[in-house]
């Protein structure tokens, strides 16, 4: 069960603090901030550290959370995550009842929830949707059907097989190499039609 229970401590000034120790941060351009707000307002109900300054936005997320979530991989280049690990990240965070600019801010939707935390699964397919609204269908690199990894075509070998037993019959799959075994194997395990 994913802990989104955080709450930002009392204060009236913008406190400094590290990301990937209580959450990680997500942070990307007011851009693809600005149609992910419409996807996430009526269903995810968090809120988001706003930056007008540096016209980018974050949400806060548990702490670790983000490293076992395949889509930001691919995201990288559009969406930067700020957790633990060799340099220490620090975010800005705004005292609770700073909803506006100038400076750094809190936006909450209309039917806010009360979490400052946002779930990183979902946030992260509701990004991969806002970066390609922003900036092109072709944002994105691809992904492999099997691990949900990008992809890049150099890398891609071509295989016939079922990405999903649910698959009604073999097809072509541009897959890692690594996962073409695993596509030869379920075509294998699987009556034929």
């Amino acid at each position: 069960m994913i802990d989104t229970s955080w709450a930002p401590p009392l204060h009236d000034e913008v406190l400094l603090l590290p990301a990937g120790r209580q959450w990680d941060a997500v942070r990307t351009s007011s851009a693809v901030a600005k149609w992910a707000f419409q996807i996430l307002d009526g269903t995810e109900s968090c809120a988001a550290i706003i930056d007008e300054r540096m016209a980018c936005a974050y949400w806060l997320v548990p702490a670790g959370d983000t490293s076992a979530y395949v889509h930001w991989e691919r995201l990288r280049g559009h969406v930067a995550v700020l957790g633990a690990g060799p340099g220490a990240h620090y975010v800005g965070v705004p005292p609770t009842h700073h909803r506006a600019g100038p400076g750094l801010h809190w936006r909450f939707p209309a039917d806010w929830s009360g979490r400052y935390l946002a779930h990183p699964y979902y946030l992260g397919a509701v990004l991969v949707s806002a970066v390609r609204i922003a900036h092109g269908p072709d944002a994105l690199a691809g992904q492999c059907p099997l691990c949900e990894r990008e992809l890049k075509p150099a890398d891609a070998v071509t295989v016939t097989g079922r990405s999903d037993p649910a698959d009604a019959a073999p097809r072509p799959l541009e897959v890692h190499p690594a996962c073409a075994r695993t596509v030869r194997l379920r075509a294998h395990q699987l009556p034929p039609t």
